[in-house]
């Protein structure tokens, strides 16, 4: 990794004029530090009412009653779906739509796209869609493509001019999940017909080998770049979300630093052990970004009830808000 600080550090000294596309006019966030998260609270847990609550999908719709949906995954029976009109970090300011919410008989979800009227998830070398309201969703996604999972796992997908780019774990990493790179792939219909652009277009391991272990990337542009978000793990030293850049999503993109760490010392956090599964949106409202993750604790301390994990392990839904993102105590409404 040694090789690729150098270059990140001139990416952390840059600033941008930047915006995001969600399927409406782009936003601006001046002064665009891709590496400044911060937690709106010391613990910005989404709930543990439900236990193992983990692999978020955010989808942001500015022109819906309800503009923002949240999918989190729970166990391979069923996940969670909720929504709300107005964004906050805590499940208490949003509807639990379905606790038993079914997509496929997945124990998570990779990542999803809404694209027209149809909405797109990934899963284990499937491809699910829905065209309808996403609040009566719940049964009736169908199977209707696939995608490269042995060469492309743990996907982030993303719509660009007419393309589905999806970018995921490629290589062995023999010290956990992960991939050694991540592979990209395009598609002009997001069901099939995948074209290999490069199997190590973000790649942790520049000189060969495995020491860092890769997965579970979510993509934004903003303003001319287009960034990843992305796990990030060694021998002995457990996930965290890091960040990527490239100016074109067809080239190779540049290590940036970590973005979010978890609080190996902080015993009573819930982020004590690992922050991974990032997903990011531009929130509207608040005039910036939020990135939902997956936050992990194994010494049971605060702990909860978990049946379905062993130990004393822990996994709830974190929200981290971007450096330039409004305070929710900022915005004028609230509301589910």
């Amino acid at each position: 990794m040694r090789q690729i600080n150098a270059v990140a550090f001139l990416f952390l000294n840059f600033v941008v004029h930047v915006g995001f596309l969600y399927g409406e006019s782009e936003k601006s966030v001046p002064n665009f530090d891709p590496l400044n998260w911060k937690r709106p609270v010391d613990n910005p847990v989404f709930t543990s009412a439900f236990g193992n609550n983990h692999d978020s999908i955010l989808f942001v719709e500015p022109e819906q009653e309800y503009p923002y949906f949240l999918i989190v995954s729970h166990t391979r029976n069923s996940a969670q779906l909720w929504r709300t009109k107005i964004f906050s970090w805590d499940s208490n300011d949003w509807e639990l739509v379905e606790e038993k919410y079914n997509i496929g008989d997945f124990y998570e979800y990779d990542d999803g796209v809404k694209v027209g009227d149809t909405y797109y998830i990934y899963e284990e070398g499937l491809v699910f869609t829905y065209t309808g309201p996403l609040e009566a969703s719940s049964g009736k996604w169908k199977i209707s493509g696939t995608f490269p999972q042995k060469e492309c796992d743990d996907i982030g997908v993303f719509y660009d001019d007419g393309v589905f780019h999806i970018f995921g774990e490629h290589g062995d990493y023999p010290h956990g999940y992960d991939g050694s790179s991540l592979a990209h792939y395009t598609s002009p219909t997001g069901l099939g017909n995948w074209t290999l652009v490069n199997t190590r277009a973000v790649d942790p391991n520049p000189d060969g080998g495995a020491q860092y272990g890769i997965g579970d990337p979510t993509i934004a542009k903003i303003g001319e770049h287009y960034y990843i978000y992305c796990d990030l793990e060694s021998v002995g030293n457990p996930y965290k979300v890091v960040a990527w850049c490239s100016p074109d999503l067809y080239q190779p993109f540049t290590f940036l630093g970590k973005a979010i760490t978890p609080r190996s010392d902080g015993v009573d956090d819930w982020d004590n052990y690992r922050i991974q599964d990032p997903d990011i949106g531009y929130i509207p409202e608040l005039k910036g970004f939020v990135m939902t993750c997956n936050m992990m604790d194994i010494d049971g301390n605060p702990g909860g009830e978990f049946p379905t994990l062993e130990g004393k392990q822990t996994r709830v839904i974190g929200v981290f808000f971007h450096g330039n993102t409004l305070l929710e105590s900022n915005a004028t409404d609230r509301g589910k």
